[in-house]
């Protein structure tokens, strides 16, 4: 006999169980699909993201064993080029085949529900500001020119590593990219995309002799206010801070 788990994420839990006598019927709507990308005005400043660095770095198994989160950052920047290896080895591209897009990181279906927004604190190369990825276009686009780290650190419950590192990044989940397919079963796979997501970054940094902290805990709909979103269509789902380590402490 289950155990009954009380609260709306118990019942969530339980009303999306797929059981064998109770499967979704009926085929995909293909002519009502989400589009698989995001896009902002041609307008913006943009900034093509750098070509990723495949030879440099720690093994990938010196950076599972040296993975930590590290909670405190130096006040220096780091490159724009070590973020666009950042970004890369979070949502980068790597091969097409059949129409599909496949990425650093795997994603139920290959439907990529999350989109990353940067909040760069200091990088050397851009200005301050929110950012969005343009994943097709391998580039970054200037949303708005300013400091909003401690905006971020407000909204994310006071923690000021979102304020103190160079750079937060922030993903969010475009519900019905991945909804149209899993119905309500897609909540469970968009957070898992986030993890294979949040994991990535903390590997690449490891790497790279960065610190990373990812977060998720905050106030949804500040920080959903602070990206431009409506809380609804696309939500905020998972933050990310990277910067320089402070070698006093702070890692854990």
């Amino acid at each position: 006999m289950e155990k009954e788990i009380n609260g709306i994420g118990g019942l969530y839990h339980q009303e999306t169980k797929y059981r064998r006598d109770a499967m979704p019927r009926g085929g995909l709507d293909w002519a009502n699909q989400p589009a698989p990308y995001k896009a902002y005005p041609s307008s913006l400043r943009r900034f093509p993201v750098e070509p990723p660095d495949l030879q440099e770095g720690k093994s990938i198994w010196k950076a599972f064993a040296g993975r930590r989160s590290v909670r405190e950052f130096s006040p220096g920047p780091i490159t724009f080029s070590e973020l666009s290896q950042l970004i890369w080895a979070t949502q980068g591209i790597t091969s097409r085949d059949s129409g599909y897009a496949f990425r650093t990181v795997p994603s139920a279906g290959a439907l990529y529900p999350i989109e990353t927004y940067l909040i760069v604190n200091q990088v050397k190369g851009i200005p301050p500001g929110l950012y969005h990825y343009n994943v097709e276009g391998g580039e970054v686009a200037l949303l708005r020119e300013g400091q909003f780290g401690h905006d971020l650190c407000r909204g994310g419950l006071g923690q000021e590593m979102l304020e103190e590192c160079a750079c937060v990044f922030v993903w969010t989940a475009i519900v019905q990219r991945s909804r149209w397919k899993y119905r309500e079963r897609a909540f469970r796979y968009i957070y898992m995309d986030a993890g294979h997501i949040g994991q990535n970054l903390y590997l690449a940094a490891t790497a790279m002799g960065l610190g990373c902290c990812t977060v998720g805990a905050f106030y949804d709909e500040e920080v959903d206010r602070l990206i431009g979103l409506d809380g609804k269509e696309e939500v905020s789902v998972y933050l990310g801070a990277v910067g320089r380590i402070l070698k006093s402490g702070g890692i854990d």
